[in-house]
């Protein structure tokens, strides 16, 4: 049975006078005889902010930024919901010099912490689906340098590449459009526009955190959407994250909410 593949690629830009982002999605569809079990393609971006964004944000202190996290218990759902288990490879190629030899183990943390909804005020809860590192991969996620989707190969990879100068990393997911399952979700990391950290340096200026970005991006993996910026902008799941920033390496109290309320514990 030959399969059919609903495409949705949707890019999120800024909006930098309100700090929100908006999707905006595309849809094409291949029809046929014989063709069934169709498979739905959604796009996620994680952003920077901007330079007016920064300047206007109040300054926040990192025990501010865990308290408010702590008492936050939105959530926002997407469609889709993760199989029993989720396996994922590495291509290293690409990956910038700072990072080069420790961005497999803050990738591999952002993965685990999502897994087991690693609460940033309380202890872990892990869920009933797990996630398998399976090794390193010549394969690169299937994302255009536009940030759109490019196709599904099967396999779940993550990878470094160009994305627009305004986002940090790009998620791809693949579900079956009848089961709403995950059969795959690539994650491609920015490496022309953006300088990355996996130990924030004492004199951090406009890097950001790859651990922290990586939890974010397994959220979309999970089935978690973007909460609102303005208002929630101590989640994980916040749009923009800022620079020279870990809080986000753990989930606040919406995330967890979220993840248990799809998985339990």
């Amino acid at each position: 049975m030959r399969r059919k593949q609903l495409i949705v690629s949707c890019a999120v830009f800024a909006v930098a006078s309100a700090g929100v982002s908006t999707p905006v999605a595309v849809t094409s569809a291949t029809s046929g005889p014989g063709r069934a079990d169709e498979v739905t393609v959604v796009g996620e971006a994680i952003m920077a902010p901007t330079a007016f964004e920064l300047a206007a944000s109040p300054a926040r202190t990192a025990a501010t930024t865990v308290d408010a996290g702590c008492l936050d218990f939105t959530y926002a759902l997407a469609a889709w919901r993760l199989p029993k288990s989720f396996s994922w490879y590495y291509n290293p190629q690409g990956a910038p010099a700072s990072v080069a030899s420790t961005a497999l183990t803050a990738i591999r943390g952002g993965s685990w912490t999502l897994f087991n909804a690693g609460f940033r005020c309380g202890s872990t809860s892990p869920l009933s689906v797990t996630e398998t590192y399976v090794g390193s991969s010549t394969k690169k996620a299937q994302v255009s340098e536009t940030a759109t989707c490019t196709g599904n190969d099967n396999v779940s990879v993550v990878s470094w590449g160009t994305l627009p100068s305004n986002v940090l990393a790009y998620t791809c997911v693949y579900y079956s459009t009848a089961s709403k399952t995950v059969i795959g979700s690539d994650v491609l990391i920015d490496n022309k526009y953006h300088q990355w950290f996996t130990t924030m340096p004492a004199s951090c200026s406009n890097m950001f955190d790859l651990q922290s970005v990586m939890v974010h991006e397994r959220g979309h993996t999970a089935g978690l959407a973007h909460v609102d910026q303005v208002l929630r902008s101590a989640l994980t799941m916040s749009p923009k994250t800022p620079p020279c920033n870990t809080t986000r390496r753990t989930l606040g109290a919406g995330e967890v909410a979220g993840l248990k309320a799809m998985y339990g514990v």
